[in-house]
C-alpha cells in the first residue's frame, strides 16, 4: 500500500499571488486561458503534486452563483462563457490532504470576454470585400487545376487496364490529409526540450525494473533494437562492410529491462524499458532522445505505444509497452507448422494499416523488417524500430555473424542512391509479407548481401512461399517493382490485403517442384519436404545470379 496520504491538502504559499501573475493568456467570446507562477509551499523544495481550484462568476451577481474549475497545472482554460460579459476569476492551491476548505482564494482578476463578431458590419470597406472574394476565387482555381492535374496523371500501379481497384485508388489520389505531420528530430535545435512536447515524463520512482532482457544494441540505425536478447559482442566485431569504408557505430549503450509502471489511479502495467548508462556520449543520448522523440509522435493501434521517458537524472529511460511475444520472426518460427495461410495473412492487415499512417504523416521507417515488428500476449503485430542515429546512410550496410544484412530489405534505389522514401519502404514491407508466410524463414536463404543485391538487380524476386496464395504473392511482386513509381501505395496495400481475408480460400502459387514431386520420390516427412523446398529456391536464385554473370548453368 502506498504510504503516501489521499485527498487533498491546503498548502501555504511562500508569497501569495499578485494580480499582474495571473496572465490572461488568450481571452475569445466564449473562453479565457489563463496561467499563473507555481506556488512554492512554505518549507518545502517544491511544489510537485499541487493541484488548483479556479473559481469564477460573472461580475455583479452573487458569489454563491458559481462555477469551478480543477487542474493540476499552472494553466487552465475556461469556456462556456458568455460573450461581451465580464468575468472574475479566484485561484486556489492545493497539495495532498484532507480538505479545501480552510484555504482562502487569492485576489480577485477580472476579465471582460470579447462581443462575437457580427456579419453585419455594413461599413466595411469595398476593397476588403473585393480583396476577400479574388482570394477565395484563387483558392478555388487552385484547387480545381489540382483536381485536374491529379486526374490526367496516369497511375502506375495496376496499368493494365481500369478495374474494381481504380474507384479505391482515385479515393486514396484525392484523399486530403488530416494528421499532423511528422517533425524530424534531426531539425529540433533541443532534443530534449522537444521530447517533453510529445512524451510524457515519468517519475523514476514509478518505474520498477525486474528482469533485464539484455544488451540494448546500437546498430546500422542507431537504435534500441525492441524484444531481443542480444548476446555480449566479441572483442572484435565481425563487421563485414558492403559498400563504402563507414566504420560501424558502437555495439553497445544501454539496456533492455522489463518492468512494471505504477501511476496514481492506474492499475500496475507491465512495461519495456529502454535505458541509457551514465557515461554515454553525445551521439548516443541524441540518439536515444531521438528514438523516444519519434515514439511519442506516434498514436496506433498497431504501432508500438510510448508510455513515457525518464529524462531527470543520471540513466535516461524509454518505457514503452510491453510485448510479451517478443519479434516477430522469432515468434514465427517457434510456431512454424502450428498457423495456417489464413491465420498468417491476418497479421498483415494491421501492419499495412500502421505503415499507411506513417506514411501519410510523412515518415519513412528505413529499417522495415520482421524483426522489428513485435507481438503482444493478445498476438497483435505492432512496429517498433523508430530509432535513428546521427550517421543513418545507406552506405553503413553492413553484414554481421548473424546473418541480418539490411540489403535482404532494402529497395535498389536505397543501395545504390541512398535514396528513402515510403516507396522504399513499400519494397521492404514486401519482404515482410514473405517473411510471415515463411514462418520467419532467413530471405533469400543463406545468400550473402552482396550476392542478394547482384541476384535483384539482375531480376530475381523471391518466389512464393509454402501454401502462400497467388494473388499475395502477386502483391509482392508489386511491391518488388524496380521503378518506385510502379509500386502500390500503403493504402492501396491495407485495401488489397483486406480484400483478400474476405476471400475464404484464395488460390494458392502453382508449384512447379512441389511436395508432390518430392512425396513420389518417397519423401513424405513436412519438415523435410521444406527444407528441400527451400534449398531449390536457393539454388534456383544462384542459377539465375550465375547466368546473369554470363556462366553457363
Amino acid at each position: 500500500p502506498c504510504p503516501c496520504p489521499r485527498g487533498p491538502r491546503i498548502i501555504q504559499l511562500s508569497a501569495p499571488w499578485e494580480e499582474d501573475e495571473i496572465r490572461r493568456d488568450r481571452v475569445e467570446p466564449q473562453s479565457v486561458s489563463l496561467s499563473w507562477r507555481e506556488p512554492i509551499p512554505a518549507g518545502a523544495p517544491g511544489a510537485n503534486g499541487t493541484e488548483y481550484e479556479i473559481r469564477y462568476f460573472e461580475k455583479g451577481q452573487s458569489e454563491q452563483t458559481y462555477s469551478t474549475v480543477k487542474t493540476g497545472a499552472p494553466a487552465v482554460t475556461v469556456t462556456n462563457l458568455k460573450p461581451a460579459t465580464r468575468y472574475v476569476f479566484q485561484i486556489r492551491a492545493a497539495s495532498p490532504g484532507p480538505s479545501w476548505e480552510t484555504q482562502s482564494f487569492n485576489p480577485s482578476i477580472e476579465v471582460l470576454t470579447p462581443g462575437e463578431a457580427t456579419s453585419g458590419s455594413k461599413d466595411q470597406s469595398p476593397a476588403v470585400v473585393v480583396t476577400v472574394v479574388t482570394i477565395s476565387a484563387l483558392l478555388v482555381l487552385g484547387s480545381v487545376m489540382s483536381v485536374l492535374a491529379i486526374w490526367r496523371r496516369p497511375c502506375s500501379y495496376g496499368k493494365g487496364g481500369r478495374d474494381a481497384h481504380d474507384e479505391e485508388e482515385l479515393y486514396f489520389h484525392f484523399k486530403v490529409p488530416t494528421r499532423r505531420t511528422f517533425v524530424d528530430p534531426q531539425s529540433c535545435g533541443d532534443p530534449l526540450q522537444a521530447v517533453h512536447l510529445f512524451a510524457k515524463e515519468l517519475d523514476a520512482k514509478s518505474v520498477t525494473l525486474e528482469k533485464s532482457l539484455g544488451t540494448g544494441k546500437l546498430g546500422t540505425r542507431g537504435s534500441l533494437v525492441c524484444g531481443e536478447a542480444l548476446p555480449p559482442p566479441p572483442a572484435s566485431p565481425p563487421w563485414k562492410l558492403l559498400l563504402h569504408p563507414t566504420p560501424p557505430l558502437s555495439w553497445r549503450f544501454g539496456e533492455l529491462c522489463c518492468g512494471c509502471l505504477q501511476l496514481p489511479g492506474r492499475q500496475e502495467l507491465p512495461v519495456a524499458v529502454h535505458t541509457l548508462r551514465e557515461g554515454c556520449s553525445d551521439s548516443q543520448r541524441l540518439s536515444f532522445l531521438a528514438e523516444a522523440l519519434t515514439l511519442g509522435q506516434f498514436d496506433h493501434s498497431h504501432v508500438v505505444r510510448l508510455e513515457g521517458v525518464v529524462t531527470r537524472g543520471s540513466t535516461l529511460m524509454i518505457v514503452t509497452e510491453y510485448m510479451s511475444h517478443g519479434a516477430l520472426d522469432g515468434f514465427l518460427r517457434r510456431h512454424e507448422g502450428q498457423l495456417v495461410a489464413a491465420q498468417l495473412m491476418g497479421l498483415l492487415p494491421g501492419l499495412a494499416s500502421a505503415m499507411k499512417y506513417l506514411s501519410e504523416m510523412g515518415y519513412v521507417h528505413r529499417g522495415l523488417a520482421a524483426r522489428r515488428v513485435l507481438v503482444s500476449s493478445e498476438l497483435v503485430c505492432k512496429i517498433s524500430g523508430f530509432g535513428r542515429g546521427p550517421r543513418d546512410r545507406a552506405e553503413a550496410v553492413y553484414t554481421t555473424m548473424s546473418g541480418r544484412s539490411p540489403a535482404l530489405w532494402a529497395a535498389p534505389e536505397t543501395l545504390q542512391f541512398g535514396h528513402f522514401s515510403s516507396a522504399s519502404d513499400v519494397w521492404s514491407f514486401g519482404v515482410v509479407m514473405w517473411e510471415v508466410m515463411a514462418f520467419g524463414e532467413r530471405p533469400y536463404w543463406d545468400m550473402s548481401g552482396q550476392d542478394v543485391i547482384k541476384a535483384v538487380e539482375d531480376g530475381f524476386r523471391l518466389p512464393p512461399p509454402r501454401n502462400c496464395p497467388s494473388p499475395l504473392h502477386r502483391l509482392m511482386l508489386d511491391c518488388w517493382q524496380k521503378d518506385p513509381g510502379e509500386r502500390p501505395r500503403f493504402s492501396q496495400i491495407h485495401g488489397l490485403l483486406s480484400k483478400m481475408m474476405q476471400d475464404p480460400e484464395p488460390p494458392r502459387c502453382a508449384d512447379t517442384t512441389g511436395a508432390r514431386d518430392l512425396v513420389s520420390l518417397g519423401i513424405s516427412s513436412a519438415e523435410h519436404q521444406e527444407d528441400l523446398l527451400s534449398g531449390i529456391g536457393a539454388l534456383r536464385a544462384r542459377v539465375l545470379q550465375l547466368q546473369g554473370r554470363g556462366v553457363q548453368v
